[in-house]
Formats: C-alpha cells, sequence, structure tokens
C-alpha cells in the first residue's frame, strides 16, 4: 500500500527533521547573542573603550563562526534574526574601524553574504552622527565636518545600489532613511559653525 511507502519515507527524514529543528533554535540563541555583542561593541566604541570593545566582537565573530557551520548543513535557516545578526557585526566592524583606525572587515573576512554587510554598512550613518554631534557639543567643529564628509562619501557610495530594489534587498527604505539623517548632520554642522562664527564676532 501506498501508506506505506509514506511510513519509510517518514522514518528516513525523521531524523534529519528533528535535526534542523534542534539546529533552528539553537541558531535562534546564537544569532541573538552575536546582535548583543554587536551592539555593546558599538556601544563601548562610542565611549573611546577599545579594549573592551574587540573583546566584545571577538565573542560576536566566534558565535558567528558557529552560525556559519548550522547554515552550511542547513542553508534553509539562513533567514530572520540569522540575515540581522550578519548585518549587526557588519555594522560592529565598521565601527570599530572608524573610531579606532583598525584595518576594515570585509564579507569576504567575516565570511557573510555581500547583502547583508551592504545593509549593515546602511546603519553604519547613524552611528557616525552620534559621532558628529558629540564632537560638536565639545567644540571640535573640524572633526565633525570630517564626519559629515565621510557621511556622505558612504551615502553616495550605497546609492548606486539603491535601484533596483531586488539587488539589495531592504536598502531602499535604509537608504531614505539614511538621506534623512546626513540632512539633520548638515543642519547641524551648519549651526555649529554660524554659532562659532557668531561668537567670534
Amino acid at each position: 500500500m501506498f501508506t506505506d511507502i509514506i511510513g519509510e519515507y517518514i522514518s528516513s527524514v525523521e531524523e534529519k527533521l528533528m535535526s534542523r529543528f534542534e539546529n533552528r533554535e539553537r541558531l535562534l540563541q546564537i544569532s541573538r547573542e552575536v546582535i548583543r555583542f554587536s551592539g555593546e561593541t558599538i556601544s563601548l566604541s562610542h565611549r573611546g573603550k577599545k579594549e573592551e570593545a574587540m573583546e566584545k566582537y571577538n565573542q560576536a565573530k566566534k558565535r558567528v563562526e558557529e552560525i556559519k557551520n548550522i547554515v552550511q548543513n542547513f542553508p534553509e535557516l539562513l533567514f530572520g534574526d540569522v540575515g540581522v545578526a550578519f548585518q549587526e557585526i557588519s555594522e560592529a566592524s565598521v565601527v570599530l574601524s572608524f573610531y579606532f583606525d583598525l584595518p576594515l572587515n570585509l564579507p569576504k573576512d567575516l565570511g557573510i553574504p555581500d547583502i547583508y554587510y551592504i545593509t549593515g554598512l546602511a546603519d553604519v550613518i547613524g552611528e557616525m552622527r552620534r559621532a558628529a554631534l558629540e564632537s560638536l557639543r565639545r567644540g571640535d567643529k573640524e572633526r565633525g565636518r570630517r564626519i559629515l564628509e565621510e557621511m556622505e562619501n558612504l551615502y553616495d557610495i550605497l546609492w548606486r545600489l539603491e535601484y533596483p530594489k531586488s539587488l539589495v534587498p531592504g536598502l531602499r527604505q535604509k537608504v531614505d532613511a539614511m538621506r534623512k539623517i546626513l540632512e539633520d548632520t548638515r543642519h547641524d554642522v551648519f549651526l555649529a559653525e554660524v554659532v562659532g562664527k557668531v561668537d567670534q564676532d
């Protein structure tokens, strides 16, 4: 009977399905750890704590290696939190390089897909704005201007990939957000310049 054949088939895949389920649960847990460690890396970088930031970053990288091993066996699990984890460690990599003048890790160095790295790059501009505002708050207008210039460069680079929107899924919305952040930062730098001139008069 055909049900006998189906029964044999189910028995043959049951173990694999259970393994897939267990690895999916493990993958969600590891991905959330990557997201947390990456966020801590960025926060510590803003505060100038290089060694501690590097420690958190290296912990995130170790978890990414675990993710890659699981996804290699179950490629269909590369979605959701896994993609977010790849974006977050990409962002953390760039922020570390930005603050501490470290060699920049690219997707091939991290072993992650290009599309997640690119969408992670798009989020970096918000962290750069935070650095620019802190520089302006301290009265370092020159650094604020330099950061703004780098923000503009990053926007111009990623803007080229905005169309077609399926080229890098999710990038178009991020580029729109980048544009708003850039406009706000230009305004803040302009105000700082004006205030500076007024103070000198």
